[in-house]
């Protein structure tokens, strides 16, 4: 493994197929989530094939509960929102993986987006979005209102979207969007945050956002450049926010590359009650390039995961790795307590302020580059040489596998951080590889 990491080596194109061929489909999870179509669960109900725009829109407008609409590979140029309002729907593309099925919307700072703000809008019970790409929509790429329950989202790359990518709004404070689920997706920015104000200030964007929701799960996505220019109104908008009451949230397995912040379980002080209750952050790798941030925005910086007013939280096994760009690494504030941080990995601190408190256990502050395979890329998975962070820490039942669903077991004998290496740990390709012809 080393050794194939270390140098560069000139090998024919067959040798580069056949190395492919037999690697894991693991190996490249941080790079894409989405799975491919024969993985994910079949059509159900009625089901509704759309090739058109035009089709499409006739699908919605004639929509009826227990069916599915499957689309065509290709790009549909929308033309309007896709208002799916029946129960128990599923929109998803036909084509082999996520990125055969476009649907495009005007372009996220494009005011004059033609009545596509949204991609998707819903107030349904157990809609399920799959296998597609939402890209360039002027507001939300999916956004759920009142009514809604049990929305999945899954194999799903939504891409420049202008404000947040997936929304979920409130009735009133706790009172939300349930049990949603968010898996195997991908949520980028191609360069950066729109530079337009969408109506909340300039950077005003979140990867998944949801007010108010109780037990959702996010998990195994990927979440890319999410980071605002220091000119922006808008300057630290976690990628993943739960809050206004949300509770029992479960955010785990993901990859983070150049955001703001990570992971948000609260946001604000409240006279009453919380933002934010209970739930876990665990085996999350979020990873900052060097000089991302400015001088200035480093020093006014909190943490990658925040935990602010919200008791009862728990953050494990996660790995980060800012390069100087943070504060600290995790930050529980304001009125949180019974918190805790178990077995986590990083190069920035643990700390609190405003009164919070959490107990600490098995943490360890000295993630650097070299511990990992490909750090740059968000793959914070550990080489066979990070010896001082591997079989150190007690197994906990708040983590009981790691980033790739290794089984975590012991006392002393268990990686700190989200991957747990094994003599099983998937092998990785060759870095700096120069292709021959034969």
């Amino acid at each position: 493994m080393n050794v194939l990491n270390q140098y560069s080596f000139r090998i024919s194109v067959a040798s580069v197929l056949s190395f492919l061929l037999l690697m894991p489909v693991s190996v490249f999870a941080a790079v894409d989530p989405c799975l491919d179509r024969s993985s994910l669960p079949a059509a159900s109900g009625t089901v509704v094939d759309v090739s058109s725009v035009s089709e499409l829109n006739d699908a919605v407008s004639n929509l009826q509960n227990n069916s599915t609409i499957r689309l065509a590979p290709g790009t549909y140029s929308l033309s309007r929102t896709l208002y799916l309002r029946r129960n128990n729907v599923t929109i998803m593309g036909n084509g082999s993986d996520c990125g055969a099925v476009i649907l495009a919307g005007r372009g996220m700072d494009n005011a004059d987006n033609g009545g596509v703000t949204h991609g998707i809008w819903s107030d349904a019970q157990n809609l399920t979005v799959m296998n597609l790409t939402i890209r360039d929509t002027y507001q939300h790429g999916i956004v759920f209102n009142s009514g809604a329950y049990a929305p999945t989202i899954n194999s799903v790359a939504l891409i420049n979207t202008g404000t947040q990518f997936i929304k979920s709004n409130p009735t009133s404070y706790s009172n939300g969007v349930n049990d949603g689920v968010v898996i195997n997706s991908l949520f980028r920015y191609e360069v950066a945050p729109p530079a337009t104000n969408h109506g909340g200030g300039t950077g005003y964007t979140n990867g998944v956002d949801v007010h108010a929701g109780d037990n959702w799960r996010i998990s195994g996505n990927r979440f890319e450049n999410f980071h605002t220019p220091d000119s922006a109104n808008n300057l630290w908008n976690p990628a993943i926010l739960m809050w206004n009451g949300a509770s029992g949230s479960v955010v785990e397995n993901n990859v983070f590359v150049d955001v703001d912040r990570a992971v948000a379980f609260g946001l604000m002080q409240r006279s009453e009650g919380y933002d934010h209750e209970g739930g876990v952050i665990r085996n999350n790798m979020i990873y900052y390039r060097s000089g991302l941030y400015s001088s200035s925005r480093t020093s006014s910086s909190d943490g990658a995961i925040i935990v602010w007013n919200s008791p009862n939280s728990v953050v494990a096994h996660n790995t980060i790795l800012t390069n100087g760009n943070l504060n600290r690494s995790i930050e529980f504030r304001f009125n949180t307590s019974g918190a805790q941080a178990i077995n986590n990995l990083f190069d920035a601190s643990i700390g609190s302020r405003n009164s919070a408190t959490y107990a600490a256990t098995g943490n360890a502050s000295g993630a650097a580059q070299a511990l990992f395979v490909n750090p740059g890329n968000g793959d914070l998975r550990l080489r066979e040489t990070a010896t001082a962070v591997m079989n150190v820490v007690d197994a906990v039942s708040y983590a009981p596998t790691d980033v790739d669903g290794t089984q975590r077991s012991g006392a002393g004998s268990v990686d700190v951080g989200a991957h747990e290496f094994t003599a099983m740990s998937p092998p990785r390709p060759p870095e700096n590889v120069q292709v021959q012809g034969n």
